[in-house]
């Protein structure tokens, strides 16, 4: 009579803790690219109420002001109506828009701002005329912002978008106001360098996002102390190994490979996914680390490459918390091995491969 299968609490590789690890980075940029944006919508929306609250004056008092008899309504009309469209993105950013969908925004929302500028740019026209040409350096600048803008939105097609339509309104400007073919160019070159900027501004915060991400990865295989000395000093991994008094702890599963020779090999890996998490969670909170996991045995060290208080208390502590918590999730019974004493602590290997790890009789003995 054939007996049962075995099984496990997994019957597929639990592949949910691993996403994170692939979408870090788009996760992190969306979400300051959010924040960006939120700030952005406060600004356009103290910018457009002042602008309100000038078009009002100029409409009451049109003749102190501007030396003009009498200014059309529409000029108020159409400023109110883009303060109520301010305040309903500020709505939708705060409480509907989520980062993970404004990236479908981040296209819409600098056209809805280059709507808003082509309609300063004809109402300051339509009011003044050509007789105000001092005007376009306040549009000169609002293209300019509008440029740069793009560049807090952490992605180059907004920072394109940004540009071309912050020249494309300086342009039906310097065409409404007469300005001087030279003195266009170059106030378009300074635009398109603005827009530049905030794509390079960009670049910069996402290669800055793109690192931490990477120290975040690497301390998930390597100690954290080897990981700063990655990145602030990367030379000095190479430096001569230092010795170490430490404390070795070896773990394995008893029985474990005839046991998983007749299972579903991902049941196996799902087991051994959440099998090894659970013994790196419980070898980092008592202040060790893992060297290495070769299949369902660790190696584990505590008090190295940094110095650990009563490394052997603590280590011992982590064994005991291991034996009680892996049979929650494991039938077979596992051994623990530990031992203290000197290591060698460094990177062995050469070439393109290095690792980081410990030598030593104290690691055999273990």
């Amino acid at each position: 009579m054939r007996s049962a299968t075995p099984s496990l609490p997994f019957e597929r590789a639990d592949t949910t803790r691993h996403l994170p690890l692939q979408a870090a980075l788009d996760q992190v940029v969306s979400q300051e690219a959010h924040r960006n944006e939120r700030k952005l919508a406060y600004v356009r929306a103290v910018v457009l109420l002042i602008s309100l609250m000038l078009d009002v004056a100029v409409f009451l008092f049109p003749q102190p002001l501007i030396g003009k008899a009498q200014v059309p309504p529409t000029v108020v009309i159409i400023s109110l109506c883009a303060n109520l469209f301010a305040l309903g993105l500020i709505q939708i950013l705060r409480q509907t828009l989520t980062p993970a969908g404004l990236r479908q925004w981040q296209l819409v929302i600098p056209v809805f701002d280059s709507l808003l500028l082509w309609a300063f740019i004809t109402n300051i026209w339509r009011v003044m005329g050509v007789t105000q040409p001092l005007i376009l350096s306040n549009i000169a600048a609002f293209c300019g912002l509008l440029a740069v803008s793009g560049g807090m939105r952490l992605t180059r097609q907004a920072s394109v978008l940004t540009t071309v339509l912050a020249l494309a309104n300086f342009g039906y400007a310097a065409v409404l106001f007469g300005l001087d073919v030279a003195i266009a160019l170059f106030a378009a070159f300074t635009i398109f360098g603005t827009g530049f900027v905030g794509m390079w501004m960009g670049t910069i915060v996402r290669r800055h996002v793109r690192n931490e991400s990477g120290r975040v990865l690497m301390e998930r295989f390597l100690p954290k102390a080897v990981v700063e000395a990655a990145f602030e000093a990367p030379l000095q991994l190479l430096q001569q190994a230092q010795r170490c008094d430490v404390t070795v702890v070896v773990a394995d599963l008893r029985g474990f490979t005839q046991f998983a020779e007749q299972l579903d090999p991902q049941a196996v890996l799902g087991f051994l996914d959440r099998y090894q998490d659970l013994l790196a969670r419980v070898v980092e909170q008592h202040g060790g680390w893992v060297d290495k996991f070769m299949g369902d045995g660790m190696l584990a060290v505590f008090g190295a490459p940094e110095p650990l208080d009563h490394h052997a208390e603590k280590a011992l502590m982590a064994a005991i918390t291991m034996l009680q918590e892996v049979h929650h999730i494991c039938p077979l019974a596992m051994g623990v091995g530990l031992h203290s004493g000197p290591v060698v602590a460094g990177c062995l290997g050469t070439g393109s491969h290095l690792e980081f790890t410990v030598i030593g009789d104290t690691v055999n003995l273990a």
